[in-house]
């Protein structure tokens, strides 16, 4: 291929695009024309095509190497520099942006024309990076109206701006790169310090970023279309310093936005992710379907699962949530068919509700304990409804409760939260029948339990108790009749089996024969404390009776002797052998019981 001689020196990290446009301007022509004259394609050169960058590398006499180092490559409808892909709005294109500074440099350092020393770098082409890393300026946009054919040829788009390049520079914004900017760039030179954007392409990571930043700083309103190139500059700052920390930063991020969000209104369902994330939602759900953003929308969807009550029925990001982790007041009564203040009340009464002051839709309860719950409400019964299930008339089951037969759980504070399971029920009924036989017409001697604890003074609960332990030989079932009223026991054989036991001592009525006393005397060695007694339920009557232990009879018979039993076995009369002891000093032992005791151990031997 012709060499031309009239050429230029490729700039340190200069496009491709923009040596054409410099070579072309050196030779008097537009880029496109002096491609067409030596038969190349601009556009294959603009699109990073190898073979024609080969080709103008030989025709201007520069290295294809450094050229295709800094070529922004097509590639579908995707581009890319070193290997970082870039969408088409990510590429400026009939916009051109430059370094004033670094066009200076590019004039001081050259002996060529101001017009063709400078030359283009391919991140001023980039859309997200607004600030030259060198000069800590602002990009400076020169031109923003080039048509189509105008396109890429650098050195004709910055002719108008190049007398005017110094004062450009001067009146250039100073500011740092911003830490999107710094990432950006350094991605482009091959570092990855930031696992989680590094996982992300190129255009989603630098996108992610400024949506993020742009409801930081602006709000989760703001309007990205009209955010200016300050603005947007701004929203990558803010935005990298939370994707920087991956799916932390955008969870701390997105707990931020829901406990800073003001309700549209104080009644009816809490407001869902779109009014509480704003565009950060609304940018990720119904638009940017590229699956590029897809780990973005994981991270949002594993924080907007935690915090809202969505389950299988609901959409997030264009699919169906499969499992529900979280219920509300509201989806849970409808998924348990429940009342909501009902339900309120139960799961306050688990300590499911971190804050009795939360309205019922601020209110998030983990969604396998609430199952659990409710299954367990379902299966709850009231001791009025217990007397129905069970045909049990209000005493009796209050009688099989206190007996530990049938059990009462708590699952709250309150008597409405006193509950007895159905599953318990069922499983005591079938305990009571498994034996029974079915009768039609009773015959005598067969009672109802409730007949039977009647005529023994017994307790339905004896009777049951008696059946449940299998200790019965015959059980029985009425006919017709449900529950615990149709259990038919056979009163002769279960009688002896409900006795009490013995009483472990003496009524004062048969200690009266054993102290060889009267009811007086018995009454007053009672009253005076002398004889000590315990309370036991009669074995047949079953009502409480008052007994003297047989181990307090024995002692009070050790301790003390009457003077009547004394003066009989001294054969002495009762006055005499009083006034005898007396006349030792021998008391009686205590006064007013009807009468006269003496203590043995006070007697002489």
């Amino acid at each position: 291929m012709l060499k031309l001689a009239l050429t230029v020196k490729l700039g340190l990290g200069e496009t491709p695009a923009s040596f054409a446009s410099r070579v072309a301007a050196r030779n008097f022509v537009s880029a496109r024309d002096l491609s067409r004259d030596f038969g190349l394609s601009f556009q294959k050169i603009v699109d990073g095509d190898r073979s024609e960058i080969q080709r103008l590398a030989e025709l201007a006499g520069a290295s294809s190497g450094d050229l295709m180092r800094n070529a922004i490559t097509k590639n579908a409808t995707m581009f890319e520099l070193r290997g970082q892909q870039i969408t088409k709005p990510g590429i400026r294109r009939a916009r051109v942006h430059v370094c004033p500074l670094c066009i200076q440099d590019d004039i001081s350092s050259s002996d060529l024309p101001p017009g063709l020393a400078a030359y283009g770098r391919p991140q001023w082409v980039i859309a997200p990076i607004r600030t030259c890393s060198r000069h800590s300026v602002a990009l400076v946009e020169v031109r923003n109206d080039l048509k189509p054919g105008e396109l890429h040829d650098f050195t004709r788009n910055i002719a108008a701006a190049i007398p005017n390049i110094d004062r450009l520079a001067d009146e250039a914004s100073r500011r740092p790169t911003s830490g999107l900017e710094t990432y950006l760039l350094g991605r482009i030179e091959g570092r990855n310090d930031y696992p989680w954007l590094d996982a992300l392409p190129f255009f989603a990571a630098a996108w992610t970023t400024e949506i993020v930043g742009a409801v930081a700083k602006f709000g989760k309103r703001v309007n990205l279309d009209s955010m200016t190139e300050e603005d947007k500059y701004e929203a990558g700052a803010a935005g990298f310093g939370i994707t920087k920390a991956g799916v932390d930063g955008l969870e701390s991020f997105m707990s931020k936005l829901k406990r800073e969000h003001t309700p549209k209104t104080t009644k009816g369902s809490a407001d869902g992710p779109q009014a509480i994330y704003g565009k950060l939602f609304m940018n990720f759900a119904q638009g940017l379907p590229d699956p590029a953003y897809d780990p973005v929308r994981q991270a949002m969807a594993q924080h907007i699962l935690v915090h809202f009550p969505l389950g299988p029925g609901d959409e997030l990001f264009g699919k169906p949530v499969e499992m529900r982790r979280f219920h509300s007041i509201r989806t849970a009564s409808i998924a348990y068919d429940m009342h909501p203040k009902r339900l309120r009340k139960l799961i306050e009464a688990e300590g499911l509700i971190s804050d009795p002051a939360l309205k019922d839709r601020d209110i998030l309860f983990d969604a396998e304990v609430a199952d659990r719950l409710f299954k367990r409400e379902a299966d709850s019964l009231t001791m009025k409804q217990v007397e129905v299930y069970i045909n049990a008339p209000r005493p009796m089951a209050q009688i099989l409760f206190q007996a530990g037969l049938i059990r009462r759980h708590a699952v709250g504070v309150g008597e409405m939260n006193a509950v007895y399971f159905k599953s318990e029920l069922d499983e005591f009924l079938a305990n009571l029948f498994r034996k029974a036989d079915i009768v039609v017409n009773v015959s005598p001697g067969i009672c109802d339990v409730s007949t039977a604890a009647k005529r023994t003074n017994g307790s339905t609960a004896d009777f049951v108790r008696l059946v449940l332990e299998d200790r019965l030989s015959w059980v029985g079932r009425k006919a017709g009749i449900d529950g615990v009223l149709s259990l038919l026991v056979n009163l002769e054989e279960a009688r002896p089996l409900i006795r009490l036991p013995a009483l472990s001592g003496l009524v004062p009525a048969d200690a009266i024969r054993e102290l060889r006393v009267n009811g007086k005397v018995i009454r007053g060695l009672l009253d005076r404390g002398v004889l000590k007694t315990i309370t036991e339920r009669h074995p047949i009557k079953r009502n409480p009776t008052t007994v003297i232990p047989r181990e307090e009879i024995t002692r009070f018979k050790e301790e003390y002797v009457s003077l009547f039993m004394l003066a009989r076995a001294q054969g002495k009369h009762m006055p005499v052998l009083l006034r005898e002891l007396k006349g030792l000093g021998i008391r009686p032992a205590f006064e007013d019981v009807g009468a006269t005791f003496f203590r043995r151990s006070e007697l002489p031997t």
